[in-house]
């Protein structure tokens, strides 16, 4: 099992870290981050973990996405039937290194092309809103879009702020629903 992640920690140690969690500009964002490089760092290979596993005892999870924030998995895509759906949750419940897992799959044939990017375009409009907000702290926020359905992971400075994240996603024509997956940073004692 040490051997399928040891490309993962050579490329860490190796200066690559960049690309292998995302790319050049992903290494500045996750700096300003709430949960920092290290976190980031973490979550990244909690996923290519998750992916490994899932590819070994899934016959086919193609179509399944995995998002990771804080050890928080959230599952989103087609899976190719139920029992597949259901296999996918198994096993990510079962690593212990996952706090939580947040089903958002659907079953093959319930959507289609025009429905993922429809999804694209929400999650995009979302971010940029988040970003032009100068009461937003945007980088702290991990946005998800599946089947007009947005996840928000993140950490808010304020609940006010948490507030107003939520009330921008909903004001996004054709979102269906908004899953607040936002933290609220402690206040520190006086």
């Amino acid at each position: 099992m040490f051997r399928k992640y040891s490309l993962c920690l050579s490329l860490l140690l190796s200066g690559c870290a960049p690309l292998a969690v995302g790319g050049v500009g992903s290494l500045g964002m996750s700096a300003v981050e709430d949960r920092g490089l290290s976190g980031v760092t973490s979550d990244q290979i909690l996923r290519m973990k998750l992916n490994v596993e899932l590819s070994n005892e899934l016959s086919d999870f193609t179509g399944i996405t995995l998002t990771v924030y804080k050890g928080r998995v959230l599952l989103t895509g087609v899976a190719g039937s139920e029992q597949v759906k259901a296999d996918a949750v198994r096993i990510v419940k079962n690593d212990p290194d996952v706090v939580e897992v947040i089903d958002g799959m659907n079953v093959q044939g319930e959507d289609g092309f025009s429905e993922y990017t429809r999804d694209g375009w929400i999650t995009t409009k979302l971010k940029t809103a988040l970003y032009a907000d100068e009461d937003v702290i945007a980088p702290n926020y991990l946005v998800t879009t599946f089947d007009k359905v947005i996840y928000i992971f993140g950490t808010a400075e304020t609940p006010s702020e948490m507030k107003k994240v939520i009330e921008t996603a909903y004001d996004i024509t054709g979102v269906k629903r908004v899953v607040n997956l936002i933290e609220v940073k402690k206040e520190s004692p006086k």
